[in-house]
């Protein structure tokens, strides 16, 4: 069982910190009840090694969104809010989310602001979810504010599938023409070999490459798994690394195909973000500066950092966004607008509907798009393959005449 490190108020008044060793967040508060104290803090202890097996589960995207939903109904209700949270425990799909809301529980009673308990759960709740609530939390629109996060979190999830469901086909289709690839290399190549090489007959270009590429996966595939394994951890290492992570995510904004839809979910998500905390009554130097980070591109995030520095210059919005040359002119023009005519937060939600249409679009262009490139890239493969295994055997017979 995990340790958790605790703090609270004694019997006679002084501040006790010690660890408890219990299964979840709530055994440790009743084990404190029990003490008689009264608890302040409660958190799980963080060992220094690292842990391979046996890592607790990740919170679902799903999760989220109905603990936002079931919370802000029972707010609007007129619930108090720790028996919200109490109820919603109990109601949680997963022992995990159990776990979180019982530790948000346990720090909101505690004496902590909701926002704080939340960002002692940045692994489950992103700093947008976190700011908007603290937003919220100052300006006494709390339900609003998880309102308009469950619609966020939802769009996210939506277009997340959108994509992955228009990626799918073609991931399968080229595993399995590698799969493919690999038995006929294997298996079938070397018994064709051995019967040319019985003839003795000149074998044409593709036949020997594909004979060649035949021997090293024989005769070299350990040194093949060891190059691909390498390769894989290095691109991993390199791609996770700060410069790698930003070359990575500006590369894959200028891909053939789907760096336009990238692009266009990077312009939606950035326009609905910056909208749901502008509405919160952040301040537009902290809204942009936690849009930067939670936009989901390191690279466009840095961009946007530039722009915030723009308007702590007195600048304002548009000409920072003009100068980066990387928002489209449509959304800077439809932020000018809002900017001068202080409808700031209507003309990003128009920006936002508008790219949502457009990745709706261009995941629709994609797919059609998928489908003849995939059949014109399989009708290669085949004839490639084909080519090398008959045109010897055409041969043969002309000698065998």
């Amino acid at each position: 069982m995990p340790d958790f490190d605790y703090k609270a108020i004694g019997d006679d008044g002084k501040i006790i910190e010690d660890v408890i060793e219990a299964s979840h967040v709530g055994a440790v508060a009743d084990k404190i009840d029990q003490l008689g104290y009264i608890p302040l803090y409660i958190k799980e202890h963080k060992s220094n090694g690292i842990k391979f097996f046996n890592q607790k589960p990740k919170v679902k995207h799903d999760e989220i969104i109905l603990f936002t939903n079931q919370l802000v109904t029972l707010m609007k209700a007129g619930v108090p809010f720790l028996t919200s949270l109490e109820a919603l425990t109990d109601q949680a799909s997963s022992e995990t989310m159990k776990e979180v809301i019982r530790d948000l529980y346990v720090s909101v009673e505690s004496g902590k602001s909701f926002s704080d308990a939340l960002a002692e759960h940045s692994d489950v709740f992103p700093g947008l979810y976190v700011s908007s609530v603290r937003a919220g939390e100052i300006s006494g629109q709390m339900d609003d504010v998880l309102d308009r996060m469950t619609s966020v979190l939802e769009h996210e999830k939506e277009t997340r599938e959108k994509i992955s469901s228009a990626m799918r086909y073609p991931i399968i289709v080229v595993i399995a023409l590698a799969i493919a690839f690999v038995i006929i290399i294997v298996m079938v190549v070397p018994n064709f070999a051995a019967m040319f090489k019985q003839f003795g007959a000149q074998l044409p270009l593709p036949t020997r490459m594909l004979i060649m590429i035949s021997n090293i996966f024989k005769h070299y595939w350990y040194a093949i798994i060891i190059l691909a394994g390498g390769s894989f951890v290095s691109f991993t290492k390199w791609k996770n690394s700060e410069p790698g992570r930003r070359k990575w995510d500006e590369w894959k904004l200028n891909l053939p195909l789907v760096g336009d839809l990238m692009m266009k979910n990077a312009m939606s998500r950035f326009a609905k973000m910056f909208e749901t905390l502008n509405r919160s009554g952040l301040p537009i130097l902290k809204t942009l500066d936690i849009v930067s980070d939670t936009v989901g591109n390191v690279f466009l995030g840095e961009v946007i950092k530039q722009v915030s520095t723009g308007v702590e210059s007195g600048e304002g919005i548009t000409r920072p966004l003009k100068r980066t040359k990387l928002f489209p002119p449509m959304v800077v023009r439809m932020i000018a607008i809002g900017e001068q005519s202080g409808s700031l937060d209507e003309m990003l939600n128009k920006i936002s509907e508008h790219y949502d249409m457009e990745v709706d679009y261009s995941i629709k262009k994609l797919t059609s798009m998928i489908e003849p490139i995939l059949t014109i890239g399989i009708g290669i493969f085949l004839a490639i393959i084909a080519l090398a295994i008959f045109l010897p055997m055409w041969d043969i017979m002309g000698l065998i005449k």
